[in-house]
């Protein structure tokens, strides 16, 4: 009998997409596989018989780890596992020491707007002490990150697909990486007029909670071969949404006016900076999470819940590209990670 408190998710990065790999690093998220990868038909067929499910000519149509699910651990995500995420849907990326021998690493991940994409795969592994599993060729289709300031937690939820599920044994000896837990109550956000300007004006004393949700795009490619998993993989449209809810105070009313002008209908781009920092690593750069946005305001409640009697209003900002700073979304992320 499994012991659920001696289960491991751990991870190996694919240097050939779909040629899977022993783990290197444990993964401190929690990982969800999928009900079934394998579609199996039972073919029905007039035989004469009332039972008419041919059980002798039964076959596999097709093979696809749908649906895994990655998730933060219980008490919150930790900076570590970011540059992963990003890196399995946005673009591969490599971090580079900000200061010398102190280990800070800087990555970046800019949405790549024309030419080919450049993700990462891995080989997730989960097990326990009696069984272990692995699937190979695994990329994110949509990543989800939410902090609320009351519960202090920073949550993330990334939805993935990979080619096939397999029994294994699970790779021994993986040390345990350091962790730094996000804080939500760290999270401050920056909204301005240009690209170019982002991260000037900070909208202080108003921020209560947000989530950020980025559709990678990524999507598996079934295409006629010798085998019946995925081949390869595409990169179509990548789109994102944030939502933040406010205190109401004098700012938050003053950039209402962007959604909801006092004259007229404009539509007005808005330029977002969501950051959440975390201790200093040695003497160098703290952890930190960074998300800038280019969008416009495409909902606005106002007035429409309280905090302890404190008005609430929520925004939501649809992204999109702005032509003059060329961008839409771009994140960085400081952490001690110095590879994925």
């Amino acid at each position: 009998m499994g012991s659920q408190s001696l289960t491991v998710v751990q991870y190996g990065l694919e240097t050939t997409h779909g040629t899977n790999v022993d783990a290197d690093t444990k993964l401190l998220m929690r990982a969800e596989m999928p009900d079934s990868d394998t579609v199996v038909v039972v073919p029905t067929v007039n035989m004469g018989t009332r039972t008419n499910k041919l059980l002798d000519s039964a076959f596999v149509k097709q093979v696809l780890a749908d649906g895994i699910t990655l998730q933060e651990p219980e008490d919150g995500m930790v900076f570590e596992s970011l540059p992963l995420i990003f890196s399995m849907g946005i673009c591969a990326s490599t971090g580079t020491e900000q200061t010398t021998s102190q280990g800070d690493y800087l990555w970046t991940f800019a949405v790549p707007q024309t030419g080919a994409e450049s993700v990462g795969s891995i080989t997730l592994e989960k097990g326990d002490d009696t069984q272990g599993y692995e699937v190979g060729y695994v990329l994110a289709k949509t990543i989800t990150l939410s902090g609320d300031v009351d519960e202090g937690t920073v949550k993330c939820s990334v939805e993935c697909v990979g080619a096939d599920l397999r029994q294994t044994t699970v790779t021994a000896a993986i040390a345990v990486p350091a962790a730094e837990f996000m804080t939500a109550k760290l999270s401050r956000i920056y909204i301005d007029d240009t690209w170019a300007e982002l991260g000037d004006t900070e909208l202080e004393g108003a921020l209560v909670n947000w989530s950020i949700t980025i559709n990678t795009g990524v999507h598996p490619k079934m295409l006629g071969s010798a085998t019946r998993t995925f081949d390869s993989h595409g990169q179509d449209a990548i789109t994102f949404e944030a939502t933040f809810t406010f205190e109401r105070i004098a700012g938050v009313a003053t950039e209402e006016l962007k959604f909801r002008p006092a004259s007229g209908y404009a539509v007005t781009s808005r330029f977002a900076r969501l950051t959440v920092t975390g201790d200093q690593i040695g003497t160098g750069d703290s952890q930190t999470l960074q998300i800038d946005m280019a969008g416009v305001w495409s909902s606005w409640t106002p007035i429409g819940s309280d905090r302890d009697g404190n008005t609430l209003d929520v925004a939501v900002l649809t992204g999109g590209y702005d032509k003059t700073g060329a961008q839409s979304l771009s994140i960085n992320v400081m952490t001690t990670v110095s590879e994925v």
